[in-house]
């Protein structure tokens, strides 16, 4: 059988394009746009671990809080302190002129002490009791009056500690005279800790033994303290006071502060007066024991 073929008419294949034109636009209106192209980008090199960048991270304030003993601006400081005055108050009228912030402990209960301690304060020189302590050699070393004994009772130790402080007037720190033995004994040290707390005075620590427990009772007694890191004049020599001046910059430099204890030596005083007006120029600031004190 033939078969036949229907004739489209002309107006059946026309919407028939239209329809297939119609769908074609409404498809590219409404299909996702395409992600943009980025350009290539170089790869980032990784950092490579070293000791610094495995250091601990700087803590989040911006304000770098200043090494123990820096001043605020980086520089370092140190004290220095004349022992056993008192003896003669020509010894600390000469101190007290001095332009530097030098400080004189004062012995206690001997002839000049209370006028020694004045003729400082009126130089404007710190003052502090130098406390005479037992040291290991007693009783054939003796450190003179108004020592304190570890055979005292704790009684004893705050009264003999409270007349001692009313011979030094202006006293604001005190540190010890000997005290080999004294200074090693926590009872001792705690007994002295709370007279100071009470008065809110300073303990220098000057450190005549190794066993000595002062600044750590001071710490738990909430009394302010530090320890001598240098003395001055063990041999009495220019050369050797020079040099132990220089050992004192260096610790100063090296630890942000540092306390040096001298004593009225000839030799001491004058190497001091010569060396003192040029210690600026050395990178470190002489400052008042309280200033390093913590």
């Amino acid at each position: 059988m033939k078969r036949r073929w229907r004739r489209v008419s002309p107006a059946t294949v026309f919407f028939a394009l239209l329809s297939i034109a119609l769908a074609v636009v409404l498809y590219l209106k409404t299909r996702p746009a395409p992600p943009p192209v980025l350009p290539a980008r170089a790869p980032t090199a990784r950092p490579v671990a070293t000791a610094r960048s495995r250091a601990a991270p700087a803590p989040r304030t911006a304000r770098t809080l200043p090494t123990p003993g820096v001043s605020p601006d980086g520089v370092a400081r140190a004290a220095i302190v004349i022992d056993d005055l008192g003896n003669e108050l020509a010894l600390a009228e000469r101190i007290a002129g001095w332009r530097e912030p030098v400080a004189g402990a004062v012995l206690p209960g001997v002839a000049f002490s209370a006028a020694s301690a004045r003729a400082l304060s009126r130089g404007g020189k710190e003052v502090l009791l130098h406390l005479p302590m037992e040291p290991s050699g007693y009783p054939s070393v003796r450190p003179g009056p108004g020592v304190i004994l570890v055979s005292q009772s704790d009684a004893e130790i705050a009264r003999t500690l409270e007349r001692d402080l009313a011979t030094v007037p202006g006293a604001v720190g005190v540190n010890n005279h000997m005290g080999s033995a004294a200074t090693a004994d926590p009872r001792v040290m705690r007994v002295v800790a709370r007279v100071l707390a009470e008065r809110s005075l300073y303990f220098l620590d000057s450190r005549t033994t190794g066993r000595t427990v002062a600044e750590q009772t001071a710490g738990e007694a909430s009394v302010r303290s530090i320890s001598r890191r240098v003395f001055l004049d063990d041999v009495e020599t220019e050369a050797a006071v020079q040099a132990q001046l220089s050992l004192l910059v260096r610790r100063a430099r090296e630890e942000g502060g540092a306390v040096a204890i001298g004593h009225p030596h000839p030799v001491t005083l004058a190497v001091l007066e010569r060396e003192l007006p040029g210690l600026a120029e050395k990178g470190v600031r002489l400052v008042r024991v309280q200033e390093l004190v913590k």
